[in-house]
């Protein structure tokens, strides 16, 4: 709003001369009494006169403004779907790009081939991935003049998963080693550090508990009881040195299994609470554990969190939670960590199974 000064001799005249002057939009803002000399070099005399002060509107008013801002909004929400329409379109291309369409493949892979794709992909294995499986598992056939499966589905499988996914050897190693558990709250450490004890010692190995679980109620005790039950050797450790006392003290075994407390992955603060206990720490074998019904970003997510100590590999647990498995496949496959064994339920120590190709193969096809 723009501010004026008139001299008038009334208010009738000042409200005429501001409607002359600035239109019926002006407004009178306030008024005051003021002297002027009637001859301009002399003090007197003097008479009285209306100083008025107007207030002229600005041409862009309120209203316009807001016009104009709504026009700026609809601009931007038009450049914002002609970016979304080109992201699209960039996805839809890379898809394409990546993923041959199914007369591609129909063209290039035998009938069995392709049902067999299909089984591990109704499960959850990416397509890429599922591709490369069954490739790994085919020949070219002459006759057929496509790749088709050199044996039955499960050869086709066994000998597939085989040549992508890597799995623990040699486990456990000879000499003393000390293995650890990590990975996010709930997906099941304690149960299944108390499943690998009891089958380690089946095998005839002497094997002793730590745990360093100290904040979850109850975590002690759980595996204390587990410990007991299999006449295990067991110690609680709630420092880095005092862990280390406790691995010089069960030192004469053949293995120590560590049970540590759940993290949630994105809380980094507390994942780095862990470094200290498993720094430099000699013969040390660590397994990022991963329940197998979490999304398959989750599980890598997990991973690069946990990975502050070199895993060793990947255990999946959940097994028995989910239809959609795939994704242990996927993330094996993008990671290439070996993986050592998959949980199917709470029960110990029955509910654990070592992985192997052969297992692996029974699973997608149904007959585990």
């Amino acid at each position: 709003m723009k501010i004026k000064k008139l001299i008038v001799d009334s208010i009738q005249e000042a409200v005429e001369e501001v409607r002359a002057l600035y239109g019926s939009e002006a407004v009178i803002l306030s008024t005051r009494v003021v002297k002027q000399k009637l001859i301009p070099f002399l003090p007197f005399p003097k008479s009285s006169k209306l100083e008025i002060t107007v207030g002229i509107p600005d041409k862009e008013d309120f209203a316009t403004e807001l016009k104009k801002e709504e026009s700026l909004y609809q601009e931007i929400n038009r450049l914002k779907e002609n970016l979304k329409e080109v992201m699209d379109l960039v996805k839809k291309q890379k898809l394409e790009k990546e993923e041959p369409k199914k007369d591609d493949l129909e063209s290039e892979y035998s009938i069995r081939a392709l049902h067999l794709m299909n089984k591990l992909i109704n499960r959850g294995v990416s397509r890429d991935v599922a591709q490369k499986i069954v490739e790994s598992a085919c020949g070219y056939d002459f006759e057929l003049k496509r790749l088709d499966l050199k044996g039955e589905n499960i050869e086709s499988l066994i000998e597939g998963f085989s040549k992508n996914i890597k799995l623990v050897e040699n486990f456990p190693e000879e000499g003393f080693s000390v293995i650890t558990l990590l990975g996010p709250t709930g997906v099941g450490k304690t149960t299944t550090i108390a499943k690998l004890a009891y089958m380690l010692k089946n095998k005839g190995k002497r094997v002793g508990l730590i745990t360093i679980d100290s904040y979850r109620v109850g975590a002690v005790e759980q595996l204390r009881t587990y410990a007991n039950i299999m006449e295990l050797p067991f110690r609680i450790a709630d420092t880095p040195y005092r862990l280390r006392e406790c691995i010089g003290e069960l030192s004469s075994l053949d293995l120590v299994l560590v049970d540590t407390g759940g993290r949630s992955q994105y809380d980094e603060i507390r994942i780095r609470e862990l470094s200290p206990f498993f720094a430099k720490l000699p013969a040390l074998k660590a397994y990022i554990t991963l329940g197998a019904n979490a999304e398959e970003r989750v599980q890598y997510e997990v991973i690069e969190s946990f990975s502050f100590v070199e895993p060793a590999g990947l255990i999946f647990t959940k097994l028995d939670e989910t239809n959609y498995f795939g994704t242990t496949i996927n993330v094996a496959y993008r990671t290439q960590l070996p993986v050592l064994c998959f949980t199917t339920g709470q029960r110990v120590p029955e509910d654990l199974i070592m992985a192997s190709y052969e297992y692996l193969a029974k699973i997608f096809l149904g007959v585990a």
